[in-house]
Protein backbone atom coordinates (compact mmCIF):
# COMPACT_ATOMS: atom_id res chain seq x y z
CA UNK A 1 0.00 0.00 0.00
CA UNK A 2 1.41 3.39 -0.89
CA UNK A 3 2.02 6.04 1.74
CA UNK A 4 -0.29 8.55 0.02
CA UNK A 5 -3.24 6.18 0.48
CA UNK A 6 -2.36 5.65 4.16
CA UNK A 7 -2.09 9.43 4.75
CA UNK A 8 -5.44 9.93 3.03
CA UNK A 9 -7.06 7.36 5.34
CA UNK A 10 -5.63 9.06 8.41
CA UNK A 11 -6.93 12.46 7.23
CA UNK A 12 -10.35 10.90 6.54
CA UNK A 13 -10.47 9.31 10.01
CA UNK A 14 -9.56 12.64 11.64
CA UNK A 15 -12.24 14.41 9.59
CA UNK A 16 -14.90 11.84 10.60
CA UNK A 17 -13.96 12.20 14.27
CA UNK A 18 -14.20 15.98 13.97
CA UNK A 19 -17.64 15.71 12.36
CA UNK A 20 -18.85 13.37 15.11
CA UNK A 21 -17.63 15.75 17.80
CA UNK A 22 -19.38 18.65 16.08
CA UNK A 23 -22.69 16.79 16.26
CA UNK A 24 -23.54 17.20 12.60
CA UNK A 25 -25.59 14.86 10.46
CA UNK A 26 -22.93 12.21 9.90
CA UNK A 27 -22.96 8.41 10.23
CA UNK A 28 -20.75 8.42 13.33
CA UNK A 29 -21.06 5.46 15.65
CA UNK A 30 -24.22 6.09 17.58
CA UNK A 31 -26.31 4.14 20.05
CA UNK A 32 -29.50 4.76 18.12
CA UNK A 33 -32.60 4.40 20.25
CA UNK A 34 -35.95 3.82 18.57
CA UNK A 35 -38.34 6.72 19.13
CA UNK A 36 -41.33 5.57 17.05
CA UNK A 37 -42.47 4.04 13.74
CA UNK A 38 -44.79 5.41 11.13
CA UNK A 39 -48.34 4.05 11.27
CA UNK A 40 -47.74 2.08 8.06
CA UNK A 41 -44.46 0.63 9.42
CA UNK A 42 -42.46 1.90 6.46
CA UNK A 43 -40.33 4.36 8.44
CA UNK A 44 -38.60 4.04 11.80
CA UNK A 45 -37.39 7.09 13.72
CA UNK A 46 -34.32 6.82 15.95
CA UNK A 47 -32.54 9.29 18.20
CA UNK A 48 -28.97 9.37 19.46
CA UNK A 49 -29.21 10.16 23.20
CA UNK A 50 -25.44 10.80 23.39
CA UNK A 51 -25.77 13.58 20.79
CA UNK A 52 -28.18 15.71 22.86
CA UNK A 53 -26.57 18.97 23.94
CA UNK A 54 -27.96 22.23 25.26
CA UNK A 55 -27.32 25.15 22.92
CA UNK A 56 -28.72 28.57 23.77
CA UNK A 57 -32.44 28.28 24.42
CA UNK A 58 -32.81 24.85 22.84
CA UNK A 59 -31.20 21.42 22.60
CA UNK A 60 -29.67 19.73 19.58
CA UNK A 61 -30.19 16.06 18.75
CA UNK A 62 -29.20 13.73 15.93
CA UNK A 63 -32.05 11.72 14.42
CA UNK A 64 -32.04 8.79 12.02
CA UNK A 65 -34.94 8.18 9.64
CA UNK A 66 -34.73 4.59 8.39
CA UNK A 67 -36.91 3.56 5.45
CA UNK A 68 -38.24 0.04 4.85
CA UNK A 69 -38.40 0.75 1.12
CA UNK A 70 -36.02 2.54 -1.21
CA UNK A 71 -36.79 6.28 -1.41
CA UNK A 72 -36.30 8.30 -4.58
CA UNK A 73 -36.32 12.06 -4.99
CA UNK A 74 -38.80 12.75 -7.84
CA UNK A 75 -36.76 15.72 -9.12
CA UNK A 76 -33.22 14.33 -9.01
CA UNK A 77 -34.02 10.57 -9.07
CA UNK A 78 -31.41 10.10 -6.32
CA UNK A 79 -32.19 7.01 -4.25
CA UNK A 80 -31.59 6.53 -0.53
CA UNK A 81 -32.61 4.28 2.35
CA UNK A 82 -31.89 6.46 5.40
CA UNK A 83 -31.37 10.05 6.51
CA UNK A 84 -29.49 11.44 9.49
CA UNK A 85 -30.62 14.89 10.60
CA UNK A 86 -29.39 17.38 13.15
CA UNK A 87 -32.41 19.00 14.79
CA UNK A 88 -32.86 21.95 17.13
CA UNK A 89 -35.58 21.37 19.75
CA UNK A 90 -37.26 24.08 21.82
CA UNK A 91 -38.36 22.05 24.86
CA UNK A 92 -40.41 24.80 26.52
CA UNK A 93 -42.31 25.64 23.32
CA UNK A 94 -42.40 22.01 22.04
CA UNK A 95 -41.07 23.14 18.67
CA UNK A 96 -38.49 21.69 16.26
CA UNK A 97 -36.26 23.11 13.51
CA UNK A 98 -34.14 21.06 11.09
CA UNK A 99 -30.51 22.21 10.99
CA UNK A 100 -28.78 19.81 8.61
CA UNK A 101 -29.44 16.46 6.93
CA UNK A 102 -27.54 13.81 5.00
CA UNK A 103 -29.16 10.90 3.16
CA UNK A 104 -27.39 7.56 2.71
CA UNK A 105 -27.64 4.78 0.15
CA UNK A 106 -28.10 2.07 2.81
CA UNK A 107 -30.22 1.61 5.91
CA UNK A 108 -29.21 2.91 9.36
CA UNK A 109 -27.02 5.73 7.99
CA UNK A 110 -24.66 3.32 6.30
CA UNK A 111 -23.19 3.35 2.84
CA UNK A 112 -22.28 6.30 0.70
CA UNK A 113 -23.83 9.72 1.45
CA UNK A 114 -25.95 10.61 -1.59
CA UNK A 115 -27.49 13.96 -0.59
CA UNK A 116 -26.20 16.57 1.85
CA UNK A 117 -28.24 19.61 2.80
CA UNK A 118 -26.27 22.69 3.79
CA UNK A 119 -26.40 23.60 7.49
CA UNK A 120 -28.97 26.22 8.51
CA UNK A 121 -27.48 29.13 10.48
CA UNK A 122 -28.93 29.76 13.96
CA UNK A 123 -30.70 33.03 13.02
CA UNK A 124 -32.36 31.32 10.03
CA UNK A 125 -33.83 28.37 11.98
CA UNK A 126 -37.56 27.96 11.38
CA UNK A 127 -39.20 26.32 14.36
CA UNK A 128 -42.47 24.43 13.87
CA UNK A 129 -44.83 23.49 16.71
CA UNK A 130 -45.06 19.73 17.28
CA UNK A 131 -48.68 18.58 17.08
CA UNK A 132 -49.82 16.49 20.08
CA UNK A 133 -49.21 12.72 19.67
CA UNK A 134 -47.37 13.27 16.34
CA UNK A 135 -43.95 11.91 15.38
CA UNK A 136 -42.57 15.42 16.01
CA UNK A 137 -44.11 15.38 19.50
CA UNK A 138 -42.40 12.05 20.24
CA UNK A 139 -39.09 13.49 19.00
CA UNK A 140 -39.48 16.52 21.32
CA UNK A 141 -40.24 14.21 24.25
CA UNK A 142 -37.20 12.07 23.45
CA UNK A 143 -34.82 15.03 23.13
CA UNK A 144 -36.10 16.92 26.15
CA UNK A 145 -36.31 13.95 28.54
CA UNK A 146 -32.94 12.52 27.46
CA UNK A 147 -30.94 15.75 27.53
CA UNK A 148 -27.99 16.10 29.92
CA UNK A 149 -29.02 16.74 33.51
CA UNK A 150 -32.37 15.00 33.05
CA UNK A 151 -33.37 11.45 33.87
CA UNK A 152 -33.65 9.08 30.93
CA UNK A 153 -37.16 8.21 29.65
CA UNK A 154 -36.75 4.69 31.13
CA UNK A 155 -36.40 6.26 34.59
CA UNK A 156 -39.92 7.69 34.29
CA UNK A 157 -41.67 4.28 34.14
Amino acid sequence: MCRDSSDRRVRLAVAVLALCGAGIASPCAAAWKEITRSDDGLMTFYGDPDSIVAHGGHVRVRLLFDYAQLQQDPDTLIEHRSTIELLAVDCAGRRIAPMQATSYEANMGKGRPVVRNAPVAEPALRFVKAAPASVDDKVVTFACRSRPGRRSPAAHH
